[in-house]
């Protein structure tokens, strides 16, 4: 007697304190037994159980498949698991977890039901996959963005694609873009010019960020207020005008450089930085030349030659074929030359490697072999001396031009290069040709290739002078500022 009333407290302490509801369900869906928590959740009382359908509490939605599962465990006799929703006493829904375990053997086909409250797990659940919905549409609007902006080329345009960008992922946001002048100072009299660039402010009830300046006023993109509440879309916003400046500030860079174009073509002149710009792409074509013509057309013609090569060792071949064969294999090989040495102007060996003096010496040493003059070649107080790429090739291809006016115009016997280091570095040439008269030459001359030289200098920030005579020859001097290079 005093055993069987132990386990009737344990059984009492668990029904009454278990954070689950524990109940037992017949297969007419009546609860014959309980724990508290199920009348506190439902409102039900213990009286009520007996005509109380279990389901008439489980929501419209989920309730068909649900007694269709109550069905099978009667049926089948195995246990299962579900997720499901109920409608509380107080008409709230409550998301539950229930394990269904039927009772061998009785006469009703008695189930029992343990039954756990998940509302709140749900409810962060939902909370998660709404932020993580959230962050999909927030990484996939800034990568649209971005892209867009490759094509964007007014600043009109920036500013219509940033409002369109805004107003569809930001509800309620109520975008506008405000360009801070005397007529709209009195409109918004709270905004200010010296508002941080590209930072998120609050001034009243509005939301304010700084995009960048043009022609004096500034451009504010102004915002409603409470349309900004969650971090993540603080974070995209942030992105968002980070990538408008950049844009706002490259479209007005743009902008002053055709402004300086179009002023330096009304005045026949031509900006160092143009200049600069267009000797850079003209190496960087030259550059994107060799490589193909080594990696493709030179490497078939090396492929040509070893197959040929095979081809004269074989025995069955008649002396008379191999004789032809003999003459298109040295022809192959004056091609491979050529190809090489259009590769090495295209992109001068050794210049990157051992720097300009071994690469001058080596231009020297080959022009020379196919020349009627001869080269002399000095250096001076050059030890040590650093440039960087763009004035070395820059200072090379000036005196490749030379080279070629020489072979060209000059009738020279005898050409003399110097490069020394002073105040500047000084490159110096002259030659016994035939000259002309310096006198006539003007700014925009265009012979003997003087004109590319005299524009590749002044894109370098360098001085160009000529000394020439009729039958005296040409004598350059040319300065280039070591600092910066």
């Amino acid at each position: 007697m005093e055993k069987t009333s132990n386990f009737s407290w344990i059984f009492d302490t668990i029904t009454n304190h278990t954070l689950d509801i524990i109940a037992i369900i017949d297969q007419n869906r009546r609860v014959r037994f309980t724990t508290p928590l199920f009348f506190e959740m439902f409102g039900v009382k213990p009286e009520d159980l007996q005509k109380l359908d279990i389901f008439d509490r489980v929501h419209p939605d989920d309730r068909d498949w649900l007694m269709g599962r109550h069905r099978r465990v009667i049926a089948t006799g195995k246990k299962s698991s579900s997720e499901y929703r109920v409608i509380d006493k107080d008409g709230e829904i409550r998301h539950l977890e229930c394990k269904t375990t039927p009772i061998p053997d009785t006469e009703d086909n008695l189930t029992v039901v343990a039954i756990r409250d998940i509302t709140d797990r749900k409810k962060m659940e939902n909370e998660l996959q709404q932020r993580k919905n959230r962050y999909e549409v927030l990484q996939k609007s800034l990568k649209s963005f971005s892209q867009d902006l490759s094509t964007v080329m007014k600043v009109t345009d920036l500013e219509e694609r940033l409002l369109k960008e805004v107003k569809t992922v930001i509800t309620g946001s109520e975008p506008e873009m405000i360009i801070l002048n005397q007529k709209t100072k009195s409109r918004f009299p709270e905004l200010e010019p010296s508002l941080p660039l590209g930072k998120i402010e609050q001034v009243g009830k509005n939301i304010v960020i700084k995009i960048g300046e043009r022609k004096g006023s500034p451009y504010i993109l102004l915002l409603n207020g409470s349309s900004i509440y969650e971090t993540m879309d603080s974070i995209w916003l942030e992105t968002l005008v980070c990538y408008t400046v950049m844009v706002f500030e490259n479209l007005n860079v743009i902008e002053n450089l055709m402004n300086q174009l179009e002023e330096a073509l009304q005045s026949n002149e031509t900006p160092q930085w143009v200049l600069r710009l267009l000797f850079n792409l003209q190496e960087q074509q030259r550059q994107n030349l060799s490589s193909d013509l080594h990696d493709t057309v030179l490497q078939e013609q090396i492929d040509l030659y070893r197959r040929l090569e095979a081809l004269l060792n074989r025995n069955e071949i008649d002396e008379g074929i191999k004789i032809q064969l003999k003459g298109i294999e040295q022809g192959l090989l004056d091609t491979i030359h050529q190809i090489r040495m259009t590769c090495n102007e295209l992109r001068p060996p050794l210049l990157r490697e051992l720097g300009l003096e071994r690469a001058l010496e080596n231009l020297f040493e080959y022009t020379q072999v196919s020349s009627t003059f001869k080269i002399a070649f000095h250096s001076e107080n050059t030890g040590g001396l650093s440039l960087n790429e763009e004035l070395t090739i820059g200072i090379y291809r000036i005196v490749q031009e030379l080279l070629n006016n020489a072979a060209k115009h000059s009738k020279a016997a005898m050409l003399n290069f110097k490069i020394s280091k002073q105040d500047t570095l000084r490159l110096e040439y002259s030659d016994d040709g035939v000259g002309f008269d310096a006198t006539k030459l003007s700014p925009s001359f265009n012979n003997m290739g003087l004109s590319s030289m005299r524009q590749r200098v002044q894109s370098l920030n360098g001085d160009i002078e000529f000394y020439s005579q009729q039958n005296h020859g040409l004598r350059v001097l040319i300065d280039f500022p070591i600092i910066g290079f």
